[in-house]
């Protein structure tokens, strides 16, 4: 009974210690994310406070305006799912760089979102704005592909197959110059994204 008992405290320690060792290893890496997404989200505010400032002196256009919300919007959601990662015993440096190309990505769209002297933000969304869309293409594989091929996860589930075709939309986005092609889409991304966040992932808890 006494051995019993002192096999259970020892598995209950050991449990302890290796939930303790998992914590401080995805505080870690955390530590990167949320370094990248913060950068990612101060080009953002600033980029909008810039615009705000030169209001005067800047043509706005609305589409713009909405996939700048798709961009903070996705730079939380990035910051946000990471959490779902903090039971991950071990991690190998190519499932980091796995994990960074989403934030990264959007990081540099953040940054190639606003003109820097530009004054016609439609001239400039459809003119120097436009590698946006393939860096857009390069995030969503990356951040559709990590868990499947580090941690075995499916890669054909409901989640990922809604990103798959997020893909081909930012092929027509890349591919168009229209203006109503990109009126109806990139709201829908932004309603998409919404979408997305707020049914698999609407809360976390420890």
């Amino acid at each position: 009974m006494r051995a019993a008992q002192q096999n259970r405290e020892t598995l209950e320690s050991t449990h302890y210690w290796w939930a303790i060792a998992a914590v401080d290893l995805f505080e870690f890496l955390m530590v990167l994310v949320s370094i990248i997404v913060g950068l990612g989200l101060t080009e953002v505010l600033t980029g909008v406070a810039g615009l705000l400032r030169a209001r005067g002196t800047t043509r706005y256009y609305w589409v713009h305006g909405v996939l700048t919300a798709v961009i903070f919007v996705a730079l939380l959601q990035q910051w946000w799912e990471t959490w779902g990662l903090r039971d991950a015993p071990q991690w190998s440096f190519i499932a980091l760089i796995l994990m960074l190309v989403g934030p990264i990505c959007l990081f540099l769209i953040a940054h190639l979102l606003f003109p820097r002297a530009e004054a016609d933000i439609e001239r400039y969304y459809y003119g120097p704005m436009r590698p946006v869309w393939l860096l857009g293409g390069i995030a969503i594989v990356g951040s559709t592909s990590f868990r499947p091929l580090i941690f075995g996860d499916q890669l054909l589930k409901l989640d990922n197959v809604t990103s798959l075709l997020g893909l081909g939309v930012i092929a027509v986005l890349l591919l168009s110059s229209k203006r109503i092609t990109h009126g109806i889409i990139v709201p829908l991304m932004l309603a998409a994204l919404l979408w997305d966040v707020l049914r698999w992932t609407p809360v976390i808890a420890g």
